[in-house]
């Protein structure tokens, strides 16, 4: 059984594997929207997690929250109950 640091070797070795067979504009348009990729740290991703909480709380449709989600839940069994039919 492989460690998991080999295996994480063994896939950034096929990514760059991959990224040799790309064409030089294709690896230029890669490294070009790599580059623009910020880290957003935890405290960040914090924030945006407490400003979506409500989000939907003038909603008019959606009166008992738990309720609503109870609804979808029983729409999705209906479905795989379908599927597996």
């Amino acid at each position: 059984m492989q460690n998991t640091k080999q295996r994480v070797e063994d896939v950034f070795a096929d990514i760059i594997e991959k990224i040799q067979l790309l064409t030089a504009s294709q690896q230029k348009f890669l490294q070009e929207m790599l580059s623009r990729h910020e880290k957003i740290s935890v405290i960040a991703k914090r924030s945006l997690l407490r400003k979506s909480f409500g989000i939907w709380a003038e909603r008019k449709d959606i009166k008992d929250s738990i309720e609503y989600v109870n609804e979808m839940r029983r729409g999705w069994e209906e479905r795989m109950q379908r599927i597996k039919s």
